[in-house]
């Protein structure tokens, strides 16, 4: 049994049980895909620190408690009350699927919260001044392309994005840069 499967066993109370699609509408930027509306069966907003400090590249609104991000071409925005919207659905299954993933990261988020309690505002404030010139700045600058790129800048962006993995550059500290853009793991 992995410690996650322990860790819902143990706090059953806190986790989303049920995720539903209440709307679907024609996307607005391509006519051949979708995009919906879905509630949670409880609200998210404890947790919206926690995802936003975990995903790549969030935006993050407390003032307007809500969270977005991109997960695989779709727009995700999750929202305190629960709510969570996503475009560029190929169809219900897709959606469906894409919830079933959302789900398991909320749960993810619920029971790091219910272990580890909620985050830092300095791990909040480190994540809100990342940006590509603070990366760059703790890459080696050497320009190598060993990682696949022009250079160690565009590098950055894309690490920033979630599009590359610090693995893929051979002389960087990796642990300063990981504090950076993954300041918690769930």
């Amino acid at each position: 049994m992995s410690d996650k499967d322990f860790m819902k066993l143990l706090f059953p109370e806190v986790l989303v049980k049920k995720i539903e699609i209440t709307e679907i509408t024609p996307c607005l930027i391509d006519s051949e895909r979708v995009k919906f509306l879905a509630q949670a069966d409880k609200p998210l907003e404890d947790i919206l620190p926690i995802l936003y400090l975990y995903i790549p590249n969030t935006k993050y609104s407390e003032k307007l408690g809500a969270l977005s991000y991109t997960h695989q071409r779709h727009l995700v925005t999750m929202f305190s009350t629960g709510k969570i919207a996503m475009t560029y659905v190929k169809d219900r299954n897709e959606a469906e699927q894409l919830i079933a993933e959302a789900k398991n990261l909320i749960n993810r988020a619920f029971i790091y919260l219910k272990s580890h309690g909620k985050p830092d505002e300095k791990l909040l404030e480190l994540k809100k001044q990342t940006n590509p010139m603070k990366i760059y700045d703790k890459l080696p600058r050497t320009n190598c392309k060993e990682c696949g790129e022009d250079g160690c800048y565009v590098f950055g962006v894309k690490l920033l994005s979630g599009e590359r993995d610090l693995s893929q550059c051979p002389h960087a500290d990796v642990s300063e840069l990981e504090r950076m853009l993954h300041p918690i793991q769930i």
